[in-house]
């Protein structure tokens, strides 16, 4: 009952408070910033924020959010938001929700979101004057570290 009543709360908390932020008046703490060119010629911006826990127990919420630029224009932007439990030892996702947006004359499709052990993950598909894949994933570790 306990598990329900907690996977339950998480899921409200996380589905009523703003994309990439978990709460209006927190400070979202920068874990790593990361760039990379794709084939295309797309260049991807990848930031991971960690938001401060409103329960009291071991939970980890964060996000992890990718910029994509062509002919340097923001041209889309997805986020994957996601909660964590975690004892020391494991780690567990309990729910995770994606957000996106993209320019005008490009598309966003086949979102899926879907988690394994510690792990959410995101896949999509983003269409334009190019089509690439998209594909997000955050970790959490057994003692709370988000990558």
């Amino acid at each position: 009952m306990k598990k329900i009543f907690v996977v339950a709360l998480s899921l409200f908390i996380m589905l009523s408070l703003a994309v990439p932020c978990f709460a209006d008046g927190y400070e979202a703490n920068i874990v790593s910033v990361t760039e990379e060119v794709l084939d295309n010629g797309v260049v991807c911006t990848t930031t991971i924020y960690e938001y401060p826990s409103i329960q009291r127990d071991k939970t980890k919420n964060g996000s992890v959010r990718r910029e994509y630029i062509y002919d340097g224009e923001i041209v889309a932007s997805v986020v994957l938001n996601a909660s964590f439990s975690y004892n020391g030892s494991t780690a567990t996702m309990i729910t995770a929700f994606g957000d996106h947006s993209v320019a005008s004359g490009w598309s966003y499709s086949g979102q899926s979101i879907w988690g394994t052990g510690a792990t959410a993950h995101l896949s999509a598909t983003i269409s334009g004057p190019v089509t690439f894949p998209v594909s997000l994933s955050l970790t959490c570790s057994p003692t709370g570290v988000l990558s």
